[in-house]
């Protein structure tokens, strides 16, 4: 999959200036005179937007759940028990996708749910390759090796187990090359968008969460559409399989819920060598899914396959060519890079042709980028009520960067009301994208289209310094430095300090310079305010000037 563009490329017409962020100024009152004051982008002061906004269809319906109807008995090993099958239709193909469940697989997975309960801090928070926003995941097994002994002795019997079937239902040759454990939590990540799992033959998802205590889930969705979406109930211990060509995502509305997905090759040489051989095999069918994944390791030089750019426009073409909503999307981008490095005007023309396709057959991620097309003037003539019509339709598919985009919308002039683009901050915070809980937080602090409310905004930019946000992280500790509390605030000005962040820099060179957190010590109060100010940072500058 690839990521889409920014709308921080949108024209001057439709930009609004940055401004100071007033809470961050009060630092300078109630610590020294000379503290730094870092500067925020905030939203701009319009009129206030009533916080019961207009629902979203998509966004407040309950998740629509699949139901198999098939189902027979098998023996796996030692354990006896029932084979569910499933299957939707792939877009403009005569094929199917066929996927199973396997209810009560695992008779517990408590012993599991505890362990991840007691390490949470397994979980990495470094930022997912498509999105760019914290994964919540990690692995306890990768390429055929395990990393983690705790989770080795839970589940070294369950892959057994899994793999017995895997054998069984797929091929005998099939060899599990890692295991992943995710979670969903409330202020985290809330999804992972509709997607392939390309680099494995067969995924199989093992529930670990009561179904009652959350909302959502796993979802197939075979056509572009979030029509087309239904979710898998999993109870713990069932396992769900399928294979490299179903199209499937997760979202999860309320509650928490963790997994664990395991991936399988077509044999031990594809886990050591960390290639998709089986892609080759089946190109000469002309599957569309095949031909798309195979493209992506042409582009990006995955899986054993080289950098060839020429063969995957090929083959993405062949794909897009038959319908393929990722294929057409990715092409879109291919086009408009290539354009951007060469000048030549088809080339762009291409790319508006090929993000019209997907765009218009309804899939999101294509929606966004024309959006981001029309915005930009990249192709299309500027037009920001056309960049509105198409990030909206996006928007309500559930896409929580596309809800953020909108939001933004409103705040550059871009003709999206106060009371909808507040609502589409909402739900993009709600939703855990952490740039939106940052803007959610700034809302409450300021008063801007929400009720000023402190205590909110603190929650909301905690939440999005959890996961990473440096814009977050700065107020949260400019909140601590409010309330007198200068050790905390001088321990987060020094972690994002270290990172390079300039208004920290400054924030943490005072505090050495004052001794307010920090022990008093000017040379490394300079050595700090030198590195912000070799970053144009104006106060620092000044405060070096005093020394």
């Amino acid at each position: 999959m690839r990521c889409s563009g920014t709308l921080g490329r949108m024209k001057r017409r439709c930009r609004l200036p940055i401004r100071q962020n007033r809470l961050q100024s009060k630092v300078r009152d109630l610590l020294v005179d000379s503290f730094a004051n870092a500067r925020e982008p905030s939203p701009s002061r319009r009129s206030r937007a009533n916080s019961k906004a207009k629902k979203v269809s998509n966004w407040d319906l309950p998740p629509q759940r699949f139901e198999f109807v098939e189902e027979k008995q098998i023996q796996v090993g030692d354990w006896r028990g029932v084979e569910q099958s499933g299957h939707v239709q792939k877009p403009k193909a005569a094929e199917a996708c066929h996927f199973y469940r396997l209810p009560a697989l695992v008779p517990s997975v408590q012993s599991i749910s505890k362990y991840l309960l007691q390490n949470p801090d397994l979980f990495s928070t470094e930022l997912d390759s498509v999105d760019k926003t914290p994964t919540f995941e990690f692995y306890p097994f990768r390429d055929g090796e395990w990393i983690d002994q705790g989770m080795r002795h839970l589940l070294e019997e369950i892959l057994d187990r899994v793999m017995v079937y895997v054998r069984l239902r797929y091929d005998g040759r099939c060899a599990a090359s890692d295991i992943l454990v995710r979670r969903y939590l409330p202020g985290e990540r809330r999804s992972h968008g509709v997607h392939f799992d390309g680099h494995a033959l067969v995924t199989a998802v093992l529930g670990l969460t009561d179904p009652e205590t959350y909302q959502g889930g796993l979802y197939v969705q075979p056509g572009p559409d979030v029509t087309s979406r239904t979710y898998f109930r999993l109870e713990p211990g069932d396992l769900l399989v399928h294979s490299f060509d179903l199209q499937h995502g997760v979202h999860v509305w309320e509650g928490a819920r963790y997994s664990i997905v395991f991936w399988i090759k077509d044999s031990a040489q594809a886990v050591r060598d960390r290639s998709t051989p089986w892609y080759r095999r089946l190109e000469e069918q002309g599957d569309a899914d095949v031909l798309f994944n195979l493209a992506q390791n042409f582009e990006h030089g995955l899986f054993g396959e080289p950098v060839d750019l020429a063969k995957a426009l090929e083959l993405y073409e062949l794909s897009a060519g038959k319908g393929h909503h990722f294929a057409q999307n990715n092409l879109g981008l291919i086009y408009r890079r290539l354009h951007e490095s060469s000048g030549e005007e088809q080339l762009l023309r291409k790319s508006v042709h090929w993000l019209k396709a997907a765009a218009e057959a309804g899939f999101a991620m294509a929606q966004k980028n024309l959006a981001l097309a029309y915005a930009n003037g990249q192709g299309l003539r500027r037009d920001d009520a056309q960049a509105v019509v198409w990030m909206r339709k996006a928007a309500e598919q559930l896409e929580v960067e596309a809800a953020y985009m909108m939001g933004e919308m409103y705040r550059r002039g871009c003709g999206v009301s106060s009371q909808e683009g507040v609502m589409w901050y909402l739900r993009s915070a709600e939703a855990g994208f952490p740039k939106a809980q940052y803007t959610v937080g700034m809302l409450y602090l300021e008063g801007s289209g929400l009720s000023q409310d402190l205590g909110k905004a603190e929650t909301w930019l905690k939440l999005a310094a959890k996961q990473g946000n440096p814009e977050a992280k700065n107020n949260v500790a400019t909140l601590h430095a409010q309330r007198g509390e200068v050790a905390e605030a001088s321990q987060i000005w020094e972690e994002l300090a270290k990172s390079g962040e300039p208004n920290a820099q400054c924030n943490l060179g005072m505090a050495y310079l004052r001794g307010a957190g920090r022990p008093e010590d000017p040379d490394l109060a300079a050595e700090w305010l030198r590195k912000a100010a070799q970053q144009g940072h104006q106060m620092a500058l000044q405060a070096l000037a005093t020394l």
